[in-house]
């Protein structure tokens, strides 16, 4: 009877079966993402971590969870929307996203330091920091590092919409209607963005998912998220 034992596994969506039963779909730490049934009177919120252990009859079967502990990861942000829509961002995306059983391992590091760092006043980046790796890792690495024509790395101002490339200022100028604006923190991580260099950045990942990564429709979480911290004036 096939089964495993994980630690702090992200909760990512919750599907009710019933009164008493629910199915889960969570992120762990070496296995990628798993769905299974639970049966329990109190079920942990979404974002939570979660230790538990998973249990099937046949491996290819959806299987049971069983829970032994459980934190929530929104406790402290109830009363912060940005934060809150952030968290909710990253369980809808990776929920509808990631495909299951397969191991991601840095991804999930990533997702918990990310989770971990909410504190810090640049949050906001590093949530944007998180959408280029997660794009990165179901195959659609986007290259910030230097110029595709050649130009001068240390001035990139655009960025391909074919090829996920930076293009610097120079290079990209006559071109500027075909590409989209690389704002400078993207690639210069000791640039402080401004409001509208958070929403080009979201233009660019936004752009990605949709004609690259096959996401026809975002969570609309993200979309919350993106309008709290572009029209309103959170401290980045």
């Amino acid at each position: 009877m096939p089964s495993f034992k994980t630690e702090k596994a992200l909760l990512l969506h919750i599907h009710p079966l019933g009164e008493r039963a629910c199915m889960l779909s969570l992120l762990t730490s070496d296995k990628g993402r798993y769905v299974g049934v639970v049966k329990a009177k109190k079920i942990p919120d979404i974002a939570s971590l979660v230790d538990c252990r998973w249990q099937a009859r046949l491996e290819e079967q959806s299987g049971t969870f069983y829970i032994d502990n459980a934190s929530s990861c929104v406790i402290d942000y109830l009363d912060d929307k940005i934060r809150l829509a952030l968290i909710q961002t990253v369980c809808e995306i990776l929920h509808a996203l990631l495909p299951e059983r397969q191991p991601m391992e840095n991804l999930y590091q990533n997702t918990i330091s990310l989770l971990y760092a909410l504190n810090d006043e640049n949050f906001i980046c590093h949530y944007i920091d998180w959408e280029v790796n997660l794009l990165r890792t179901i195959g659609f690495g986007l290259d910030l590092t230097c110029c595709a024509g050649g130009g001068n790395r240390l001035d990139l101002a655009y960025i391909s919409p074919k090829t996920g490339r930076a293009v610097s200022r120079e290079k990209g100028l006559p071109y500027h209607d075909k590409l989209l604006e690389l704002p400078r923190f993207m690639w210069d991580k000791k640039t402080i963005p401004s409001q509208t260099d958070i929403l080009k950045a979201f233009i660019i990942t936004t752009h990605f998912f949709t004609t690259h990564a096959g996401i026809k429709q975002l969570p609309m979480a993200r979309e919350r998220f993106i309008h709290y911290v572009t029209f309103q004036q959170p401290s980045f």
